[in-house]
């Protein structure tokens, strides 16, 4: 964890924060979970994240051979997004996608580490501070394996839809560089999301062996709660003993419906804003001018929930 993370280590009373990714990201409910905390504890605190992810994207420019499109890359799009949304934070949570599903190699993991550090150094030229997240673990046990598939000259043919079964080896090994490698403690803070998620599964896995943490690549939303959870201990400072279960906590509250509809409209509006080389677009997209008008119309809703509850206490 980097140094300026334990000089912030508080929630600020105001910020814009932006938030990139993949296909965990791109679902964004632990992104969801942060807003309604913010709105539900923290009424009085100007906090405003900007949803950005897109499904199948890397860092790294990579894409395997079965994937159905050339795999996004995020240097498509980052200045764009920087530009536009003049963020004072940058989360970023990128390495699923970037291993292609394959064994670990030098050459994957150096496509991956440039394009960190690049992303890094745009972030920071941007005049705003990185957050990097760890990529959240490859669960193989919840994931419905095909028959085996072959390639050219018999080799097995590794893809999102058929990865390498210890695929969560190749990310250990990115999580690992991620949170040691001393250049990334001069660009920016690390948060590990991975360690908290295998011990939610592990632990939820002795009540219950046959529980599934989602498709073993995506999370379910209890594990959307523990990003969001981890985010609000490690990055905000926020004492989260009290809430042990961050996403049933706030599914219960009347506001959260009102904040996650809140945040899929934003969320679609800006990603196709920006634009992206995703080539499925989301149709339903508002313009970005009527999207921030509903969320506004929204947030004033959320806001008189929250008052309605605090009179009530």
């Amino acid at each position: 964890m980097s140094a300026w993370v334990h000089k912030q280590n508080r929630l600020p009373v105001s910020a814009k924060i932006l938030v990139l990714g993949d296909s965990v990201t791109d679902n964004g409910l632990y992104i969801a979970y942060l807003d309604a905390y913010f709105r539900r504890y923290h009424p009085g605190k100007d906090l405003s994240l900007i949803p950005l992810g897109v499904s199948s994207e890397t860092a790294s420019g990579l894409s395997e051979a079965k994937h159905p499109f050339p795999r996004p890359c995020v240097h498509d799009r980052v200045q764009r997004a920087l530009d536009l949304t003049e963020p004072d934070w940058v989360f970023c949570c990128y390495g699923m996608n970037d291993g292609i599903y394959h064994p670990l190699s030098e050459e994957r993991f150096q496509a991956y580490r440039a394009g960190m550090l690049l992303l890094l150094e745009k972030i920071k030229a941007a005049g705003a501070k990185a957050v990097v997240l760890t990529p959240p673990p490859f669960d193989a046990a919840s994931f419905s394996f095909p028959a085996p598939r072959t390639g050219e000259g018999g080799k097995p043919d590794y893809s999102y839809l058929s990865p390498y079964r210890d695929y969560d080896d190749v990310l250990s090994a990115y999580a690992e560089w991620l949170l040691t490698d001393p250049a990334l403690e001069a660009a920016g803070a690390v948060i590990d999301i991975r360690t908290p998620l295998l011990q939610a599964t592990a632990s939820e896995r002795n009540r219950q062996p046959g529980y599934s943490s989602g498709d073993g690549i995506h999370p379910n939303a209890y594990g959307h709660g523990v990003i969001a959870r981890t985010l609000l201990a490690e990055c905000f400072g926020e004492n989260m003993a009290h809430i042990e279960d961050l996403s049933a906590s706030l599914e219960e509250w009347m506001g959260f419906p009102l904040v996650l509809r809140r945040h899929r409209i934003l969320a679609d509006a800006w990603k196709e804003h920006v634009g992206h080389t995703h080539p499925v677009k989301t149709t339903e997209a508002l313009p970005l001018e009527e999207a921030l008008a509903a969320a506004r119309l929204l947030e004033q809703e959320i806001t008189h929930i929250g008052t309605l509850q605090n009179e009530e206490r």
